[in-house]
Order: C-alpha cells, then structure tokens, then sequence
C-alpha cells in the first residue's frame, strides 16, 4: 500500500501531460519541434534500457526462467502489434470520423500500456519508477500534439478533445494500478515484468524511433543515433548502481 500513494500520483501527472498536449497544438513550437527528434531519440534509448536492462533481468530474479521471461516478452510484443494492426484496419477507413474514433481507441490502450510500464518500473525500483515516468511524460508531449490534430480533422469540437483525451488518459493510472496489483502477488511479478518489458520495447521500437525519422532534417541527423544510445547508457549506468547497491 506504501507503493501504491507515489505510483497513483505519478500516473495522474503522466495523464495530465497527456491532456494538457492537447492545448499545446495551438502555440506557436518552432524550437519545441526542432528539439523533438532529440528528446524522442533518447526517450525510446531511456524506454530500450528501461525493458531489457532493468525489467527483464528483474523478471528472471523473482524466479522466471531465461527462457519464459524472454516468451512472457514476446507476448507483450505481440499482443500490442495485435492491437495496433485492428487500429490500422481501421485507419483505411475512407470515413476521417471512423478513424479519429478508432484512434481514441488506440490512444486508450496506449495509455494503459504506459501506466502499465510505470507501475511496473515502481515493482522494481522508486527512483527506476520516477525516471521511467517522466521519459513516458516526454514522449506523451508529441503523442498528445499529434492526437489532438487527428480528432480535430476528424471533425471533433475542441471541448469534445479536450473530453476524449480526459477519458484516454484516465488509462494511465488504471494501467498503473494494475501492474502494482501484480506486484503485489510474488508469484506473478515476474510474469508482470516481463510482459511490461515487451511492451516498453515495442513502445521504443515501433511508437517512438519511427516518429524520430519523420522529423530528421540536416540538422539532426545523428539525433535517433546519439539520443538513443544516450538514453541507453543512462539506463545501464542506473541499472550498474542499483547492482552495486
């Protein structure tokens, strides 16, 4: 229960990042967006590190074995490119307002996800659990501008945005909740870590480097290289004092 006060409160501060994004759309962000493909870059270097230098390893030390914590992985991995094929099944949808909808639904599920990926960064370690929150705050300001564009051309009124995004983000603490619920149960927090280790990886690898691809410009060009081996350093130096400690 002493885990679950700081968890909860961080979670609420990722959803209202996410909310607040919403309103950002409309301020002039010259600078916020030349220094996007860097903060993204190390955003999914911090979410790499995070899944496979301290999650997984955590997994196999509540007692999974090697070879389920690598399967229980790859089953979050799958099951989110299960979800995120259904999205685009209906992204082809020739209806703008179908897809702003379907996109809600994604925008759902991802939050969730991310709450997941916090709570269970919390299992591990407090300090692991505040650097994973505000990578995921970090990657939810562009998400959050992006998004809110969608329902906009999708013919959505601004207050109704503003509604639809209060109800996604709302996915953040559930998300949150749920991976500390497991924690809570010694013999599924391995199984617990592992699956968010999928799901941090498949969020670093397929959500966040690609957005970084479509804002290279010749003034960034080594930005996905040097800000995701950054982040991935910072994660194994973090992940060598907690060792140590």
């Amino acid at each position: 229960m002493s885990s679950l006060i700081p968890v909860l409160a961080t979670s609420f501060l990722v959803a209202a990042t996410t909310v607040s994004a919403r309103w950002v759309m409309m301020v002039p962000m010259q600078r916020v967006r030349a220094a996007l493909p860097w903060m993204q870059a190390a955003t999914a270097g911090l979410l790499l590190g995070d899944g496979l230098l301290h999650m997984l390893p955590e997994a196999v030390d509540h007692g999974l074995s090697a070879g389920a914590a690598g399967g229980v992985m790859a089953v979050g991995v799958v099951l989110l490119v299960c979800v995120e094929s259904v999205v685009r099944a209906w992204a082809t949808s020739t209806d703008v307002a179908a897809f702003a909808r379907m996109d809600v639904f994604g925008d759902v599920v991802h939050h969730v996800i991310d709450g997941v990926v916090i709570g269970a960064a919390f299992a591990v370690d407090a300090t692991l659990g505040l650097v994973v929150a505000v990578t995921v705050m970090l990657h939810e300001l562009p998400r959050g501008i992006g998004h809110a564009g969608v329902l906009t051309a999708g013919g959505f009124a601004p207050r109704r945005v503003f509604r639809l995004s209060l109800m996604a983000a709302a996915g953040v603490p559930l998300g949150a909740w749920l991976a500390l619920a497991l924690a809570q149960s010694t013999g599924l927090v391995g199984f617990g870590l592992a699956f968010a280790a999928g799901c941090t990886i498949y969020l670093a690898c397929v959500d966040v480097l690609p957005a970084v691809w479509q804002r290279l410009g010749a003034h960034n060009r080594l930005a996905p290289a040097l800000g995701m081996l950054g982040g991935v350093v910072f994660m194994w130096a973090a992940a060598l004092v907690d060792h140590v400690h």
